[in-house]
Parts: structure tokens; sequence; C-alpha cells
């Protein structure tokens, strides 16, 4: 199964779940394991869990050269949840 309008197949999105909490596990300080958790959720329509993780992440500081455009991916999707 392919990518179908930018989402993941409906089998790996518990797997990519499943591999961002182990991640969030290893380094609980990447702000990135917040968001992409967060958005996961979003496609999987859980709504409130992918605001709270998306929002952990936004409010933690950056620490990597890609925690700007994260926390920018972060935004957009939150903006798609209301």
């Amino acid at each position: 199964a392919g990518l179908i309008y930018g989402q993941l197949p409906k089998g790996s999105i518990e797997e990519a779940e499943q591999d961002m909490k182990k991640a969030l596990t290893i380094n609980p300080h990447r702000l990135m394991h917040y968001i992409e958790l967060g958005r996961i959720y979003a496609q999987m329509g859980r709504k409130q869990e992918a605001r709270e993780f998306i929002n952990k992440g936004l409010a933690m500081p950056d620490t990597e050269k890609d925690d700007p455009e994260t926390k920018q991916r972060g935004r957009e999707t939150q903006a798609k949840l209301h």
C-alpha cells in the first residue's frame, strides 16, 4: 500500500504510533517526538491526544536545527484539529 492523500496506509499508522512512542521513551527531551506523535494521533482521529502531545512539543525549547520546522508542522496540524 502506498501513500494516499498524504496519509500513511491504515496498517502502518499503528506501527508509526508504536515507533514514535518508543522514540519518546528513548529520548523524552526531543520535541519532535511529541509533535510527531501528536500528528499521528491527529491522523488517527484522536484529537484530544493530538492536541496534548503537540502542545507539549511546542512548549519545549528549540535544541535541534530542525525544531522550528517541526514546530511549524505541529501548528499546522493543530489548526486543522479545530
